[in-house]
């Protein structure tokens, strides 16, 4: 005859112990309790409870005198300390700001006097980086064998300019700008440099001595690391950084083979050399970090990799209320907490995952959703750093130490079902951020408007003129900040062009003892009549000119010289050629 198990009735035990003891009474009740020798078929369950709530008295005891001693936190384990201090007490209100920013302590002026475009332009990337460049291009042709390259830092600046053409002025070709043809050549680059001399300073441009680079050093960017540093440099010089800044990720486009590269899917061109950038909203860009992985990031401070980012491009701006917004990749509340130490705010969006139990105060996704589109709900922590849930397409989050929801106000959208636009209420943080968050964004447009986009197998030679057009385009907002004259952005770009060929006359140096006489001026190519021209109707005549020297005939079977032309095609050609080349 089987017994069934006795029933017991369950309760809530206090003990920590109480899972074991309730395991322990189940399994005596499914031996058959106290009638079927239960007890004594669990008795040695009850021995390891007696135990084990000993133990745990005396791990109170040392608890309790571990606390009262002196660096109590010093023996908690990291962990321990690090969940303690993110421990956050949310309380459902407001801000108390209440859409008052906190007053900004610095100013923002520009440090640099001129008044022309390429004054501005060579602040930014001055002389003596010029002077590096040839020094170290003339060194590196000489290691690769050619011994007469000679560059020279005029020749270094028109070459610069040609290149500052070729953005704005594009051919898909480079050798079509010293074309013969009609209609292609480009006389502003032809006439300022011959195309072998440009190819060759292309061939040799170096920024550093190969030889230098110390054993063990992991610098990935130690070809373009005095650009960087010089660009850097003067970048902070030019300007004090204006009140609102943003900060988020750039890209310099690259397909090549190189361990910086990296896959962002989001961007236009998602291969490419990453970049850290802080840029002020007017567009001007402050600070950058080229990405290279580990080997970069320097010294942990514990908030995490893209925080670290942030608190190394913040830390010239401390302490004068600056305001910097940043998105959901960088954004963590103990980075708002850093920032707000140093003196700076911080709004940026921020992710579920991230909000440290202000979830557990803020409304519902599905509460929200009932209130319709435009409800948000906030939550503010004893730091004063506020945290609004608001429901537009999407629920997004925003975090800030220096705003929150109020004051409200309308933006416009659109609404599918009703088919008109609807006006719905929006956080003052959500509205500031939409205003200043763009700044590396205009950033990027104004470089996309006219970007060097030669290709090149040399990733160092992408980066360079990266930034040689970044120095445009800061060199530019400079020019605005000043209200000298209205130029827009390839109006300015072409003015500095003109500026660094046109800076010197340039000749390329010549082998042996200089002549005592001056050199005469190389003559211009002759462009070549169109077939329209050279077969059509016309005065297909031969003239007789004044020239002191006679020029090669055109036609391809003659081989003499000539003072005669065609006054139809305006090129040279003996008298007796004229059949042969007037004919198809």
């Amino acid at each position: 005859m089987s017994i069934s198990p006795t029933p017991i009735k369950k309760r809530k035990l206090e003990s920590v112990a109480s899972a074991e003891l309730w395991a322990c009474a189940e399994l005596w009740a499914c031996a058959g309790g106290e009638e079927n020798g239960g007890w004594s078929k669990s008795f040695c369950l009850e021995q390891r409870l007696v135990k084990h709530e000993s133990q745990r008295e005396n791990q109170k005891k040392n608890d309790s005198n571990t606390i009262k001693t002196e660096g109590a936190q010093d023996v908690l384990p990291d962990r321990a300390q690090e969940h303690k201090k993110s421990r956050h007490v949310w309380k459902t209100k407001d801000n108390e700001f209440e859409g008052d920013l906190p007053p900004f302590l610095g100013e923002w002026k520009v440090n640099i006097e001129g008044t022309e475009p390429i004054d501005f332009f060579m602040h930014l990337f001055p002389e003596e980086l010029i002077e590096e460049i040839v020094l170290r291009s003339n060194l590196y042709a000489l290691q690769k064998g050619k011994e007469n390259l000679a560059i020279i830092n005029g020749e270094m600046k028109q070459f610069l300019g040609i290149n500052l053409v070729m953005s704005y002025l594009r051919y898909p070709r480079s050798r079509m700008y010293w074309s013969s043809e009609e209609g292609l050549r480009l006389d502003l680059i032809a006439n300022a440099m011959p195309l072998n001399r440009f190819e060759q300073i292309l061939r040799y441009i170096h920024f550093v001595d190969n030889f230098s680079q110390e054993q063990g050093n992991s610098d990935k960017l130690f070809k373009i690391r005095p650009v960087l540093d010089t660009l850097k440099r003067t970048f902070r010089s030019a300007v004090d950084p204006e009140e609102f800044q943003s900060i988020d990720e750039q890209i310099i486009p690259f397909k090549g083979r190189l361990s910086l590269k990296q896959y962002i899917p989001k961007k236009p061109k998602p291969w490419g050399v990453k970049v850290w950038v802080r840029a002020g909203s007017s567009g001007y860009m402050h600070r950058f970090e080229v990405y290279q992985g580990l080997a970069g990031r320097g010294v942990a401070s514990g908030l995490g990799m893209a925080a670290d980012v942030v608190m190394r491009l913040c830390n010239d701006i401390q302490q004068k209320n600056h305001k910097v917004f940043f998105d959901n990749f960088f954004c963590t509340i103990p980075l708002i907490q850093a920032l707000k130490q140093q003196g700076i705010y911080a709004t940026g969006t921020c992710r579920s995952n991230r909000l440290q139990g202000a979830q557990l105060k803020l409304k519902s996704e599905k509460k929200l959703k009932e209130e319709g589109r435009g409800s948000c709900s906030t939550v503010t922590n004893a730091e004063n750093i506020t945290i609004t849930r608001w429901l537009d397409s999407s629920v997004i989050h925003m975090a800030s130490s220096c705003v929150g929801q109020s004051p409200l106000d309308l933006a416009k959208r659109w609404n599918k079902k009703e088919k008109k636009m609807l006006d719905i209420q929006r956080p003052f943080s959500v509205k500031l951020y939409n205003q200043h968050m763009g700044g590396v964004d205009l950033m990027d447009q104004c470089v996309a408007m006219y970007p060097h986009r030669r290709k090149n197998k040399r990733w160092y030679l992408r980066v360079f003129f990266h930034f040689l057009d970044v120095t445009t385009v800061n060199a530019w907002h400079i020019y605005r900040m000043r209200k000298l004259d209205k130029k827009d952005l390839l109006h300015f770009k072409a003015s500095v062009a003109r500026a660094l060929i046109n800076a010197t006359s340039v000749q390329t140096p010549k082998r042996g003892r200089p002549s005592a006489t001056p050199l005469p001026l190389k003559r211009r190519a002759v462009s070549k009549p169109s077939p329209e021209i050279k077969f059509g109707p016309g005065d297909h005549w031969p003239r007789l000119t004044e020239a002191r020297n006679a020029n090669r005939c055109h036609d391809s079977a003659c081989t003499r010289k000539t003072k005669y032309i065609c006054m139809q095609c305006l090129v040279a050609l003996c008298p007796g050629c004229f059949a042969n080349f007037h004919t198809r």
